[in-house]
């Protein structure tokens, strides 16, 4: 990834050990164990024999979203843990604290069991767009990672499909508005980007579903989405967001 967007790299580490009942000597003896470690922390087959590599004291989250503050476009890439089926229930809580605190783009792998061997190069890149005001901003970003990676770019919006259950005229009109709605108003998009991709519309039961579905069609190895600016409880972390990082097959790149 550096090697493509010609970006230094820095291997960081948060220690959080003051919450620990133990002598400061034994602090430091802990330190210096972690700060050895990770001076020899082996990168077999990556090209970072010049890579940064700090270690911080503090709570993990805080301290990542901190040093992505001092630096300038900076890239948080991250872990999920979701090793085990329970786990893909959730994500790891360093994980979800940056996502919720970050302003930064953050790379996500693969939350799911098993997960494809990352390569280090994209492919097939899916955008899922959800039309609202950072729109234009996640379409230039997918655009400028397409071109690095030389990958293709599928524009996706998500619209819930109507249970079969439950049939509505209700409902039926309010669909075709949403897609109508969509279709309306992805060009001015397109013109505030500067993209000039045709609009995929995928219509399943649960938004989510529509996208994973997109990602599958697609043979999609990165997925590029907003986490929105919402003030108060919720972040920058809205509910689709933390879901489609959740049950992504690929990686995830959100803004």
């Amino acid at each position: 990834m550096a090697s493509k967007l010609g970006a230094p790299v820095t291997l960081f580490h948060a220690l959080d050990i003051e919450q620990l009942d133990i002598e400061p000597a034994e602090q430091d003896v802990i330190r210096a164990r972690f700060l050895e470690k990770l001076q020899h922390f082996p990168t077999p087959g990556l090209e970072v024999p010049s890579a940064r590599r700090d270690l911080v004291q503090g709570p993990a989250a805080a301290c990542i979203v901190d040093r992505a503050a001092m630096m300038e476009a900076p890239l948080i890439m991250l872990p999920t843990r979701g090793h085990t089926r329970y786990r893909q229930l959730l994500l790891g809580s360093v994980t979800a604290a940056v996502l919720h605190d970050t302003a930064s783009p953050v790379w996500t792998e693969a939350h799911i069991e098993d997960k494809p061997v990352p390569t280090g190069v994209a492919h097939s890149i899916v955008c899922a767009i959800d039309m609202g005001s950072g729109t234009s901003g996640v379409l230039q970003a997918a655009s400028e990672f397409s071109k690095h990676f030389g990958a293709s770019l599928h524009v996706v919006h998500s619209v819930s499909g109507i249970d079969p259950r439950f049939p509505s005229g209700a409902a039926d009109r309010a669909h075709a508005f949403l897609i109508d709605q969509a279709r309306e108003d992805y060009p001015a998009h397109c013109r505030k980007s500067g993209v000039n991709l045709p609009l995929e519309i995928v219509e399943e039961v649960g938004l989510v579903n529509g996208i994973v579905g997109a990602i599958a069609k697609h043979d999609a190895d990165l997925l590029i989405i907003g986490r929105g600016v919402i003030q108060g409880p919720l972040g920058r972390l809205r509910t689709n967001a933390h879901e489609l990082i959740r049950r992504s097959p690929c990686a995830v790149l959100s803004f």
